[in-house]
């Protein structure tokens, strides 16, 4: 069955890739197929043209009839051969839009499960590497199965136990494929999570920000070290297969080599060692080179049986597709009772939070690192899945929309903000699902973010490469980066903002400006924002003070200096 699943896959992706290649390479193949069976029945009439012939006029037809086959069959191959390749490309695209469609329809709290991170990594890595080219195979195993029958049908003239043998001598590497792929199929849980890491591992190796780091530190070489123990292991376990399959592949070629001796001694008895005889005896062996190409057909294409499932693992995690879209507007945030414990932790990272937030409203989430505040906002934007307590939007729940109608209610800025390394104008349209977005409006998200001076400084202005390690790119610092990256959120203009340390990178006069605005057009939105920076709270609507997973105190800055309570505790040197 996956033999066939792989097979019929393959050839759907390749008719919806290019029918009409496909079909002249279907045409091409038919043909290839048939040349043992002609060359049986040119090579009979030749010996027996040969056995009464006087002159070369006398073999001259089948004679003919052989040169014109051996010269068509070539290019025949050759220009089945280019056709397959560029199918193969074609397949590749295909499937690797189909892992990025899937992809972009999975929220994070998937993206964030180890298992499905691992399930993602290997059906990924099948769309790049392995499932594209498996169609070749595919073709060459039908025309393979083509040629045998062919031949079965052309020796069954002759003899017909001599035929009833070659169909026969196919079922062994059929049944030693099956036996493989089980085989194939019981490492790749492993393999996945390897290839997952490797590639995590890589990726600091070949970033620019993490390798200057790692440079820094002289640390590039561990990092090396761990990708290469990564890819040994993979190569590790997939050695625990070679010398069970080898063992499958050696009885299938033993069996099939007894069936197609006994096809050739049947065929020799039979035809009473006549003219037929010499074309039998090729037709035979024409069989057992077909067999043997099936044969090899066949292994690459159990090989890819496995990689084939992880990749139908991964589609089958795909949600329903959406149009993202900003929501017009949200009038209150409201959460009650929200409570979350990470697995394999005893005390809840964040115990019955209650809160509620109004349009106009800014309000602060502040404690000291691992106090909740970041479960809090997960849970709020839906990356997290809470395990108790309700979320609700203008008295709608998670629940109750689809998560893309959810997650177009907020413009999320976090400490792990990202960096683009695209044009100016590319990495802001990531926060706006618009496509008739003015020059005017990005310049304004600009000025918003207090990055407009720094992108008129660029020679090519909002068309400016970002990024030193592309041609024309210019490298940013991280406060540059951030301050892009809050551009997107004004561009989004979503109806709830949450800023986690939104100008953690960024000076102290520019971070002024930026609260400033942040101020100014508060009455526009509803705005979270998490922040360590004792200044910047004084303007806050209310501040939630969260220690150990609860809100301890809440209330404005100036109230909650004089408690004397925890927010006294956390920022009194800040406040001194």
């Amino acid at each position: 069955m996956g033999i066939f699943a792989v097979g019929v896959w393959s050839m759907r992706q390749a008719w919806a890739a290019a029918p009409r290649m496909v079909a002249l390479a279907a045409v091409l193949a038919l043909l290839v197929a048939a040349v043992p069976s002609l060359q049986v029945v040119l090579l009979a009439s030749f010996v027996a043209a040969l056995t009464g012939a006087d002159a070369f006029a006398d073999v001259l037809t089948p004679f003919a009839g052989l040169v014109l086959l051996i010269a068509f069959t070539g290019p025949i191959e050759a220009i089945a051969g280019t056709l397959q390749w560029r199918v193969v490309d074609l397949i590749g695209l295909r499937a690797k839009q189909e892992v990025a469609d899937t992809l972009a329809t999975l929220p994070p709290t998937v993206l964030a499960d180890p298992a499905a991170a691992a399930d993602i990594e290997a059906g990924n890595k099948a769309a790049e590497d392995e499932l594209a080219f498996l169609y070749p195979f595919v073709l060459s195993l039908l025309r393979d199965i083509l040629a045998v029958v062919g031949v079965f049908l052309t020796l069954a003239t002759m003899s017909p136990l001599a035929a009833v043998l070659v169909l026969v001598s196919l079922f062994p590497m059929l049944f030693a494929s099956q036996r493989i792929t089980c085989i194939n199929a019981r490492i790749w849980t492993d393999v996945g999570k390897l290839y997952w890491r490797s590639r995590y591992l890589h990726q600091h190796l070949v970033t620019t920000a993490s390798s200057i780091e790692l440079t820094s530190l002289g640390a590039n070489r561990q990092i090396s070290d761990k990708v290469t123990e990564a890819i040994a292991r993979v190569t590790d376990r997939k050695a625990e297969t070679y010398v069970p399959m080898l063992r499958w592949r050696l009885l299938a070629g033993g069996a099939t080599s007894l069936l197609l001796a006994g096809a050739l001694a049947a065929l020799i008895v039979g035809v009473h060692y006549g003219p037929a005889a010499a074309g039998g005896v090729y037709g035979v062996m024409a069989a057992m080179g077909a067999v043997g190409s099936l044969g090899g057909n066949l292994g690459e294409i159990v090989e890819g049986g496995a990689p084939f499932e992880r990749y139908r693992v991964l589609l089958a995690m795909r949600r329903e597709a959406r149009e993202p879209t900003i929501a017009p507007e949200a009038l209150s945030l409201v959460t009650a009772g929200v409570t979350h414990t990470y697995e394999g932790k005893d005390a809840p990272a964040l115990q019955g939070l209650d809160l509620r937030i109004d349009k106009g409203s800014v309000v602060a989430l502040v404690g000291v690192n691992g106090a909740g505040k970041t479960t809090a906002v997960n849970s709020i934007v839906g990356t997290l899945d809470p395990e108790g307590g309700t979320i609700a939007i203008d008295g709608r729940t998670r629940e109750d929309m689809p998560f893309q109608e959810w997650v177009g209610h907020f413009g999320t800025l976090t400490q792990e903000f990202g960096r683009y390394e695209l044009t100016v104008r590319e990495s802001l349209m990531p926060g706006t699902p618009r496509s008739d977005v003015t020059d005017e409006e990005l310049w304004r998200a600009l000025e918003a973010a207090n990055a407009a001076g720094m992108v008129r400084g660029f020679t090519d202005g909002l068309d400016q490469q970002l990024g030193s390690q592309w041609d024309g790119g210019v490298g940013l610092s991280g406060g540059q980066w951030q301050r892009i990256s809050l551009a997107r959120i004004h561009l989004r203009n979503a109806p709830i903002w949450i800023l986690d340390e939104p100008t953690s990178a960024i000076d102290a006069e520019a971070e002024q400006d930026i609260f400033r605005e942040l101020q100014r057009s508060k009455a526009q939105r509803i705005t979270i924002v998490v922040s360590h920076r004792a200044w910047t709270l004084r303007g806050m609507d209310e501040i939630l003070v969260i220690d150990e997973g609860r809100v301890v105190e809440r209330g404005r800055y100036d109230e909650l200096l004089a408690t004397g309570g925890r927010f006294a505790e956390i920022f009194a040197e800040q406040a001194g």
